[in-house]
This record gives C-alpha cells, sequence and structure tokens, in this order.
C-alpha cells in the first residue's frame, strides 16, 4: 500500500499541511512532526494542543514560589527553592577488627557458617576482659551472653557498635519513664543512663556505677562540701543515703522526693514525738523544712536561722 503526503506549501506561512493519507497512522504523525519543526513559537503550541493535553502556553514562567498570608495577600519575601542541596554525610560505619579483617573463623566455625564457635561471652571474652567474674550484680544480658541483644557484632555507626543509642537502647527491655511527672533528674530527661549505671555489671545495687551517695556528690558537690564542715549531719546524709528520701529518676513531688514532705519526715520519726516538743505548739500544720534543714545544720535539731528564735527543744 502506497501512502502519499501533499504539503499545500513547504513550511509556508500558513505552516498547515494538507495530507492525503494512504498509508500508516504512524507515517502521517511523523510528518506532521516535520511539519511543525519548520513553525513559529505559537503556531507550535496551536498545533501540538490541537493534538495533546497540557502543553503549556507560550508565556508560561518558572519563576521562584512566592509564599502568601492568611489573607490570600503575597509575602515580601520571595521563597526560592533549593534543589541542589547537598545531601547530609552518612554517619561513618566502624567495623568490629574480626570483621574488618575478614577473620570469620575468630568468631563463627568457619567462612561458610553463622554457627559461632560457643557460647557468646565465651567467644566475646577470648579478645575482651571478662568483666562479669568479678562483680556481684550483672546486668541480665550480658549475664546470660547476649551481647549482640546491645551490640552489633559486625560494626555499626553508632560508639561501641550500640544498635541504638542511650535511652533509645534501654527503652528495648525497660519501660520508659512517664513524662507527666512535675520533676525529673536531668540525666534522665538528657537520656544519659550511663551516667549513672553500668550496662555490663557493678559492685553497687542497681548497676549504679559508684555507691548510692557517692555517686550523687560527683554532681551535687556543693552539698557534700557543706556536709564536710557541718556540725551536725542528718543520719540519710550523712550516711550518703540519699535514695532513703529522693527518687534518682522522677517525682511527683519537688526535690524528687519519695512522698510529700511531711509523710516523709514520719517514716522516720514518731508524729507523737513530734507533738510533744514545746516548740511544735500550733506549728505541726507547716512543713518540716520550714523550720529544718533535711541535710544538716549548725546545731542538733538542724535549725534555720529564721527558725533559732522559736525555741525548739
Amino acid at each position: 500500500m502506497k501512502s502519499e503526503i501533499r504539503m499545500t506549501k513547504r513550511f509556508g506561512a500558513a505552516c498547515r499541511p494538507s495530507f492525503v493519507v494512504r498509508g500508516s497512522l504512524p507515517l502521517a504523525i511523523v510528518c506532521i512532526g516535520a511539519a511543525v519543526i519548520g513553525c513559529s513559537t505559537e503556531k507550535k503550541q496551536k498545533w501540538l494542543t490541537f493534538f495533546f493535553d497540557g502543553v503549556p502556553t507560550g508565556t508560561a514562567t518558572y519563576a521562584p514560589r512566592v509564599d502568601y498570608d492568611e489573607n490570600g495577600k503575597p509575602l515580601d519575601k520571595v521563597v526560592v527553592v533549593q534543589t541542589n542541596q547537598a545531601a547530609a554525610p552518612k554517619p561513618r560505619f566502624v567495623a568490629h577488627p574480626p570483621y574488618e579483617d575478614k577473620s570469620c573463623t575468630e568468631c563463627h566455625e568457619s567462612r561458610f557458617s553463622v554457627k559461632m564457635k560457643g557460647p557468646q561471652t565465651k567467644v566475646c571474652f577470648e579478645c575482651h576482659e571478662d568483666f562479669l567474674s568479678k562483680l556481684k550484680v550483672k546486668h541480665q544480658p550480658a549475664e546470660n551472653g547476649e551481647c549482640s541483644s546491645c551490640h552489633d557484632p559486625h560494626g555499626n555507626s553508632n560508639p561501641k557498635m550500640l544498635l541504638q543509642m542511650g535511652q533509645n537502647l534501654c527503652a528495648q527491655c525497660h519501660d520508659s519513664f512517664p513524662k507527666t511527672a512535675k520533676s525529673i533528674h536531668q540525666p534522665v530527661e538528657n537520656g544519659e543512663c550511663l551516667s549513672c549505671h553500668n550496662p555490663h555489671a557493678s559492685s553497687s545495687k542497681g548497676l549504679l556505677v559508684k555507691p548510692d551517695g557517692t555517686l550523687c556528690f560527683e554532681c551535687h558537690e556543693d552539698l557534700q562540701q557543706n556536709l564536710t564542715k557541718a556540725a551536725f549531719k542528718h543520719d540519710p546524709a550523712g550516711n550518703a543515703e540519699c535514695a532513703s528520701c529522693h527518687n534518682p529518676h522522677q517525682s511527683n513531688e519537688k526535690g524528687l522526693l519519695i512522698k510529700a514532705r511531711g509523710k516523709l519526715c514520719f517514716e522516720c520519726h514518731e508524729e507523737k514525738d513530734m507533738a510533744a516538743v514545746k516548740a511544735h505548739a500550733g506549728q505541726l500544720q507547716k512543713s518540716c523544712i520550714d523550720c529544718h534543714d533535711p541535710h544538716l545544720g549548725a546545731d542538733k535539731f538542724f535549725l534555720k536561722p529564721a527558725a533559732k528564735s522559736g525555741g525548739a527543744q
């Protein structure tokens, strides 16, 4: 079958081809495209619009986006959308030395098996110091030999090859503290669990890095200095038993107290004995710390300067 195309005028002013099509449609489309190439911009737009939808007009512009306020008025500042911003650099992957050296058999039975040569603690302690045998209190994952529950055995972009950082890792097993508490200890608020706890093992309860009071004095140095100079010390403070009165994580009471101030004091001091003191007559409705310092004092009653004139006995 023959195809014939006759042009009224080759790329003339009218720029309109006249077709006598005796063949395939694709050949006609090719001829139309050839004709359009020679047309002006306006004629091209007209022809392309005839055959296709969505052809931009000749007046289309690509100006920067303009932001508008809530009333629909354009803002003075023109916001230009950046499309060529450099991507943030990826964290550097730090490989575990055996993995980096391709020494698979240091941990695995062979290069072709994922089976370990023994329990994780046994394999890990071939290179790492055995920190469990010398300490009383052990973190359960460490005691169970579940090293890979916290560490990536091949490598990671986090320090110590941790699977996650800080509080996010601890929260995989430990319930997160509610954020509604009125008083939150700063290390807890910052997610700095390791500032107080050892993640593997410790000689102190609660996996504390140091015994109760000694640990608190790492940050509360001013209280430690005052206790050293004080003539009289409240037993819990003098014995560094901070947790007997304060919650180390958070509380609904001021000062991280484990109970309301009045009730807390009566955990040790009998209310009837306090009522028998002459200086307390008509004063029991007050809080104890209105008159007494809960940590130390210049006299055996830990009276504050403003309360000494009350004649407490």
